[in-house]
């Protein structure tokens, strides 16, 4: 036996509702029933899980590549800096001194460059993550769909 429940719906979707029971064999009701099957069923909800792990694998996989070329670019500066000191030239204390003396306007600068960047508290990182997550509206329609769309564009 099934019970009795009233609903209200938006005129749009009622008209869907409509359109769609008008098929042979389906009523609004039966349209109604199987939307709700649907919702409260356990497939939806496996759905959700495979994409939202879709998304976390995708994440590891963006982080790792991160993380090895972090790695990378430590290997690179040790590098560097075992060849400064196996061959660059020795400098005796008077001659370092001097250079710290002539080099220290430059760093200074450096520092407050670096200290203005880092100031508003967004990192590079932040920034280079923000702009490697897209939103879903940016894979909605195709690029020459999009340039149909324009103003001036359309055919």
């Amino acid at each position: 036996m099934k019970s009795r429940a009233i609903c209200y719906l938006d005129a749009t979707l009622d008209a869907k509702v409509s359109a769609a029971g008008a098929k042979k064999g389906w009523s609004k009701s039966s349209v109604i029933e199987a939307a709700l099957k649907y919702f409260f069923s356990s497939a939806i909800e496996h759905e959700r899980d495979a994409l939202l792990i879709k998304r976390l694998d995708d994440m590891n996989r963006r982080l790792a590549r991160m993380e090895r070329d972090q790695q990378s670019l430590m290997e690179l500066c040790d590098l560097a800096m075992r060849y400064q000191i196996a061959y660059g030239p020795r400098l005796s204390p008077a001659a370092m001194n001097q250079a710290v003396a002539e080099t220290a306007p430059a760093f200074e600068f450096y520092r407050s460059q670096l200290e203005r960047r880092l100031a508003p508290g967004r990192k590079l990182l932040g920034e280079a993550l923000a702009d490697a997550i897209f939103s879903e509206d940016d894979f909605a329609k195709p690029k020459a769909a999009q340039a149909e769309t324009l103003p001036g564009t359309a055919r």
